[in-house]
């Protein structure tokens, strides 16, 4: 451990891996990124005028500021880690803990896109969730279902968010994958939500 005087009082400051700096930074980077997109996004509704007490407008104007308060809770997460990776000193034996984040980063940017996928389709007509058929009238047929495709991403995503996570040497190809997974789950959702 490093003991460094900062303001009169000891702070210790643990040593960090470069792998470990590295993801920290890439992590930071796309907390901070996807907060300020999620803000951009929702600025609008934010400041719409919806001249009613209740109902759908307000709600979605009350949703997307709950959105952009903890948007900016996570850009002030993503500039403490920055700054505070900065900090730290490099040992090639210290913590490498932040490649666990780019593990979370994985698993949700894949719960995202499997959320976003149908679980039911129709080739023609319209889906009725209480019956689970297409209807065309005069008829009906079954859907195709994307429930085993849903699942499936669900446990792909989950196996690499674990393997991110427990191999911090290869931070180099796996940190790029991590944000490229969450950018395409988290700008699908974006995309699907605010648009």
């Amino acid at each position: 451990m490093d003991r460094r005087r900062d303001r009169g009082t000891d702070v210790v400051l643990i040593e960090i891996s470069p792998e470990g700096k590295l993801a920290g930074r890439i992590f930071a980077v796309t907390l901070i990124v996807s907060g300020a997109v999620m803000i951009v996004v929702s600025w609008d509704d934010i400041w719409r005028v919806c001249n009613a007490v209740s109902g759908p407008c307000v709600e979605r104007s009350a949703a997307a500021m709950i959105l952009s308060m903890s948007s900016l809770a996570a850009i002030g997460w993503g500039v403490w880690i920055v700054l505070r990776v900065r900090l730290r000193p490099v040992d090639p034996e210290g913590s490498s803990r932040y490649v666990w984040a780019l593990g979370a980063l994985v698993a949700l940017g894949g719960i995202f896109i499997a959320g976003r996928i149908p679980a039911y389709t129709c080739a023609r007509g319209r889906f009725d969730d209480v019956l689970v058929l297409c209807l065309h009238p005069p008829s009906t047929s079954d859907p195709t279902s994307s429930l085993l495709l849903k699942k499936a991403i669900v446990v792909v995503s989950l196996i690499v968010a674990v393997l991110v996570s427990v191999r911090p040497r290869n931070v180099r190809v796996t940190g790029p994958l991590s944000v490229a997974v969450w950018a395409v789950g988290f700008g699908w959702l974006l995309a699907d939500t605010m648009a």
